[in-house]
């Protein structure tokens, strides 16, 4: 039974025991103690009431409580430091890499400008070389236009072309073989071929129709010629 269920029961004698009695000696009922009904109600509540349940630690397990507390704290603060140091890992590598990408663009355009440069060189180096053979042709023109003899002409026009190739030849130029020299196909182009009447000449440039130019190994343009043919008499072995 409850607590309050007894004490309902209780209250209910009680009330029973007023009614037979008559509220005292009116009834010839036996007389209720006040105090005696106050003291069955207490006793039967506290049976009923349970007592609070308190859960009491062992002191290692406080302390293993407290030791993985203070491990996570310190771990977290270790992962925050880490992280710190790779933010600022990364912003470092990624100024490092600008800083390339920017001193390579700087790079090439410095050497743009110098390629600029270079041919300007260059180019004033070649119009500088010819300077000499054009005023000289020229002064061959006039000479002749005022009446100069074919003879001093020609020899004004054969001064004229030695100059050239003297001054061609300060740039890096130079004919390549010609005449008597061997067919080659990587620096002659064959507009045809001869017969020839000695075997030697056979394969080999008899004539040159437009002379070739190379700069170094550098074919600037490929010898014009005719190329020898040597048939082998009849009836020879």
């Amino acid at each position: 039974m409850s607590s309050t269920a007894e004490a309902e029961h209780i209250d209910t004698e009680f009330d029973a025991s007023e009614a037979d009695g008559g509220g005292g000696d009116e009834g010839g009922g036996a007389q209720v103690d006040p105090q005696a009904v106050d003291a069955e109600l207490v006793d039967a509540v506290g049976e009923a009431a349970p007592e609070a349940e308190v859960i009491e630690l062992d002191p290692p397990a406080v302390l293993e409580l407290r030791a993985l507390l203070a491990k996570a704290d310190s771990d977290n603060a270790a992962l925050a430091q880490e992280r710190n140091e790779l933010k600022e890992r990364l912003r470092a590598v990624s100024q490092a890499y600008q800083k390339q990408q920017e001193e390579v663009e700087a790079t090439k355009e410095r050497l743009k400008r110098q390629a600029v440069v270079q041919e300007e060189l260059r180019r004033g180096e070649v119009v500088a070389s010819i300077f000499e053979p054009v005023e000289n042709l020229r002064r061959s023109l006039d000479a002749a236009k005022r009446g100069a003899s074919a003879e001093d002409t020609v020899v004004g026009l054969d001064l004229v072309l030695k100059e050239f190739m003297t001054a061609f030849a300060s740039l890096g130029l130079e004919e390549v073989p010609g005449k008597g020299a061997k067919f080659d196909p990587n620096i002659h182009e064959a507009l045809t071929t001869c017969p020839v009447p000695d075997e030697a000449l056979h394969d080999a440039v008899v004539d040159v129709f437009a002379a070739g130019y190379r700069i170094g190994n550098r074919l600037i343009r490929p010898a014009k010629v005719i190329v020898g043919a040597w048939t082998a008499p009849i009836g020879e072995a």
